[in-house]
């Protein structure tokens, strides 16, 4: 049976998954519409067409970086090992990422960042990382 934790940790991530997927589309609507008045300032279309390019190319990273957080939820509910390992990474980026916005107090930044810490310590734990050896070793059995 899955712990609690690793069910929670998953549907932790499936949120951010949907919250990067939310600023992406943002920011390509946000990109576009500032391509648009920086064209009609600047009376040309080199402008819009840089401006347009990064949001594009801005929105495309952030959309690949939903998707791999998608994969790693999934992961985590099939208790895949890697999906572990990977997620304590992403978890440390994203804690490191808010650290700053965390001492000027933005809420939503502390209450991600903290979410990204305890996913981190729960990953760590010896019961998680029993858990997910167990899974890969009746995995590589029946194989």
């Amino acid at each position: 049976m899955r712990p609690v934790g690793v069910t929670l940790s998953a549907y932790f991530q499936f949120v951010r998954a949907a919250l990067m997927a939310a600023l992406a589309l943002g920011v390509l609507l946000v990109g576009g519409l500032a391509s648009k008045l920086a064209a009609m300032a600047a009376e040309g279309n080199s402008i819009e067409r840089i401006l347009s390019g990064f949001g594009h190319f801005i929105s495309a990273v952030l959309l690949v970086y939903a998707g791999i957080i998608l994969i790693l939820g999934i992961g985590l509910l099939m208790g895949l090992h890697w999906a572990r390992a990977l997620t304590i990474v992403f978890s440390a980026l994203g804690f490191l990422t808010l650290l700053p916005r965390m001492i000027h107090h933005h809420p939503f930044s502390i209450l991600f960042a903290l979410l990204n810490l305890a996913v981190m310590i729960y990953m760590l734990l010896p019961q998680t990382r029993d858990y997910f050896q167990r899974k890969h070793a009746i995995e590589v059995k029946q194989a």
